[in-house]
């Protein structure tokens, strides 16, 4: 028995995407939808080219959580399900966040997104075939890797817990956020050996994750330990990193930031913090001092770098 297909199965939210366009005044079919906005999109498979297209035609597969034989354990709708936890609130959280109205009800959907983003996207399969080396990896069924996405679903919260959470905000003349279709950029503070998620949330705000540095009485789900605003060149590495992330399909940024995103480039490369560090208004010269205070060093940070287990 297969599982029921939806009529558009993205893999990472259409009105999140939408949030890094601009909105389509066109028609008043689509007016104040953000599914509908416009968007840039650079593709891996044709990175010579910036397409526009509306948000709702980005991340889209079929059959990426069917399931062959559903059970208890593993209902035939238990992707639907997790996402239907907060998909409905999430563009208002993060229009929250934007406006620093947010409540702790907020936080908490935008935290249902992050743990989410671990296992939404096609190349999650890979990822468990390479985790788990080509013997084992040989005897997976279709289902397997299905019931591997509802587990690391479960897992990635203690792993969150685990971990130091901040705002990070758009400030001109810094570009916008871009995002890719994993919806997180992961990066490597080589110096410290920290390791951090990007999450971003539309083309003003984002949220990031540093792991393995949470302290006794610590407490992620009440909200933020920290916000930063990015200056230019640190949103420039965030920018960067997003394009090289392992497995994406594509980058998605906003119509006017269409020459930013045809000048991304790939391949190894290590990015040392500027002078002034990456954000606006304060001296920290890394990513990460806010996370775990008492580093003084600068860093070097090789964007490309991609994160053990969850993500």
């Amino acid at each position: 028995m297969a599982t029921a297909k939806a009529a558009r199965p993205h893999y990472l939210p259409a009105s999140l995407i939408g949030g890094f366009g601009e909105p389509d005044t066109g028609s008043d079919r689509h007016t104040g939808h953000l599914r509908y906005a416009w968007v840039c999109v650079r593709r891996t498979g044709d990175p010579g080219t910036v397409s526009r297209v509306r948000a709702d035609n980005v991340a889209i597969q079929n059959g990426v959580y069917d399931v062959a034989e559903p059970g208890p354990d593993l209902p035939a709708d238990y992707a639907e399900q997790l996402w239907q936890q907060y998909e409905g609130a999430l563009p208002g959280a993060i229009s929250a966040l934007e406006n620093g109205s947010w409540t702790r009800d907020d936080w908490q959907t935008v935290l249902w997104h992050v743990q989410s983003q671990s296992i939404r996207h096609p190349d999650f399969a890979r990822a468990v075939h390479e985790h788990v080396g080509e013997v084992v990896a040989a005897e997976l069924r279709p289902d397997d890797i299905q019931a591997e996405r509802q587990r690391t679903y479960q897992d990635t919260r203690a792993w969150m817990a685990r971990a130091r959470f901040a705002v990070l905000r758009h400030h001109k003349p810094a570009q916008r956020f871009l995002t890719n279709d994993k919806g997180y950029v992961p990066l490597h503070d080589v110096a410290r050996d920290l390791r951090g998620v990007v999450f971003p949330l539309s083309g003003l705000v984002a949220v990031l994750m540093v792991v393995e540095v949470a302290r006794q009485g610590d407490n992620y789900e009440q909200g933020p330990l920290a916000e930063r605003t990015l200056n230019p060149k640190g949103m420039e590495i965030i920018n960067e990193a997003a394009w090289d992330t392992v497995g994406i399909r594509c980058v998605i940024g906003h119509p006017d930031d269409e020459p930013a995103i045809a000048a991304l480039t790939t391949g190894e490369k290590t990015v040392r913090m500027p002078d002034l560090g990456p954000y606006r208004g304060n001296r920290e010269p890394g990513m990460f001092d806010w996370a775990s205070p008492g580093l003084h060093d600068s860093p070097e940070i090789p964007p490309s770098s991609d994160l053990p287990r969850k993500f």
